[in-house]
């Protein structure tokens, strides 16, 4: 992750500015105004201290402005009666302009960076408060295959049949 930089915002940055953070971004022709709204609402949780926002750039330079974000938070996963710590990902977000690409000078799509860096710092997390989960809800839920099939393949599963939220163990 070296052709990278992963700047974690204030929550003073995500209050004062949430409006230019939220206006710097492309995003889906048909999806966007729903995009905009979530970013709008993560970077107000934000703002509270209630959830983390991380940015990533690109360290070379060569790809202008924020690729995506990833925003996190702590909370516990319910599960056959027991709550267990966990990581949450809140929200995931990559510039409509970055999605599906495979730069070269990144080696990856955007998304599997930031999913990457969620995994490394719940793992921290992990070590440091006991965590023992991270934990997400695919947008559009089970129906969004596509999203599910990106999740699966970098080992989150879902918790039961009937949940539409999916998991992955901590080391």
């Amino acid at each position: 992750m070296s052709n990278f930089i992963f700047k974690q915002l204030s929550t003073s940055s995500c209050d004062k500015s949430k409006q230019m953070i939220v206006d710097s971004f492309s995003y889906h022709p048909k999806r966007g105004d729903r995009e905009k709204a979530i970013l709008l609402q993560t970077l107000s949780d934000a703002s509270l201290g209630n959830t983390r926002v991380t940015k990533v750039t690109d360290s070379t330079k060569s790809i202008k402005g924020t690729l995506g974000l990833i925003s996190l938070s702590v909370g516990e996963l319910e599960l056959n009666n027991k709550s267990l710590p966990a990581v949450i990902i809140d929200y995931l977000f990559v510039d409509n302009k970055h999605r599906n690409k495979v730069y070269e000078n990144l080696g990856e799509k955007v998304s599997t960076l930031l999913l990457y860096y969620a995994i490394q710092t719940a793992e921290e997390i992990s070590q440091l408060a006991g965590a023992r989960y991270l934990i997400l809800r695919p947008d559009g839920g089970k129906e969004h295959k596509n999203l599910v099939a990106f999740y699966e393949s970098m080992k989150f599963r879902y918790m039961t049949d009937k949940h539409e939220w999916m998991y992955l163990k901590l080391n």
